[in-house]
């Protein structure tokens, strides 16, 4: 059943004019089929493609430890229902100087197009200078003020001491935990960013995964959140990523329909009035048929 069929067979808007309550439906299907654009960045041999299907259980890039799979842009689409979310591989910088001038175009094209932007690094690694050099030159003078932009430090479990990694448990040990925070904190620095967004996972050991969602579904548009959270594996899937997504769902359908109906005045109080969506009957009628359609919901 679809979403327009569970707003035909319970829908309380009934009392108001057809042409509102048909703006109202329509308003919501959009936002529940909405295509989130996430780009996944970095250099070549940093894990890239492992990355994406271990976020989102699917076979959705192909995986090559010969040589770049990705010499220009690729977009891939993950269906999930009657929605989609769209992941933009970008070809990996570092295998030449060549190649980063060519790709720079091609970066400079893509980045203002994308919803986040995930920078994925090898977490081994001793030195960032072509990343940060790339960085600083190429990705931050496009990315729009206020876009989300994170940092995955991944195969963290190859951090030395990699002996210490509990291979039973995928968790680091305690020392070589120590050496993770203090590669986060060297990372978020010759980055200038906040360190909250330098996120440390291991794409083989599944470790850290749910964090990484969770940073992804706080920092992306609130009326991004659902389509995101959705598309992710169940067991990446946490309480608040989902409460998360709830909250900008309705925050966002909130601010539509005040501004549907009293233009800018409504929308900041619509905007509140979603948030308290628990306590609205409409509320309650959309958490209805999103248990529907969504089982996590």
């Amino acid at each position: 059943m679809n979403i327009q069929d569970i707003l035909g067979a319970f829908n309380p808007l009934n009392q108001l004019l057809p042409e509102q309550a048909e703006k109202i439906k329509s308003f919501i299907y959009e936002k529940f089929n909405y295509e989130p654009k996430i780009g996944i960045l970095g250099k070549t041999g940093v894990g890239k493609s492992s990355l994406c299907n271990a976020l989102f259980g699917e076979y959705v890039a192909p995986i090559s430890h010969v040589e770049s799979c990705t010499r220009e842009a690729q977009e891939y689409s993950i269906r999930f229902g009657s929605g989609n979310i769209q992941l933009v591989d970008l070809p990996g910088i570092g295998e030449s100087r060549e190649r980063d001038i060519e790709y720079k175009a091609l970066y400079s094209k893509q980045l203002p197009e994308l919803d986040v932007v995930l920078w994925v690094l090898k977490a081994d690694d001793r030195a960032f200078s072509s990343d940060e050099e790339f960085y600083h030159n190429v990705i931050k003078p496009h990315l729009v003020q206020g876009k989300p932009f994170i940092i995955v430090l991944n195969q963290i479990d190859k951090v030395d001491p990699s002996w210490d990694w509990d291979r039973k448990n995928c968790i680091p040990g305690h020392e070589q935990q120590e050496n993770i925070d203090a590669k986060i904190k060297f990372v978020a620095q010759i980055f200038g960013i906040d360190s909250k967004t330098v996120i440390p996972v291991s794409s083989a050991g599944k470790y850290n995964l749910i964090t990484l969602v969770e940073t992804i579904t706080y920092a992306i548009p609130k009326e991004k959140k659902v389509s995101f959270v959705n598309a992710v594996k169940d067991e990446n899937r946490s309480e608040k990523s989902k409460e998360e997504a709830k909250r900008g769902f309705f925050e966002a359908w909130g601010e539509g329909i005040g501004e549907l109906f009293f233009g800018d005045v409504g929308k900041n109080s619509g905007r509140i009035a979603g948030s308290l969506y628990d306590l609205t009957i409409v509320g309650q009628v959309v958490n209805f048929f999103a248990k529907t359609l969504f089982p996590w919901w």
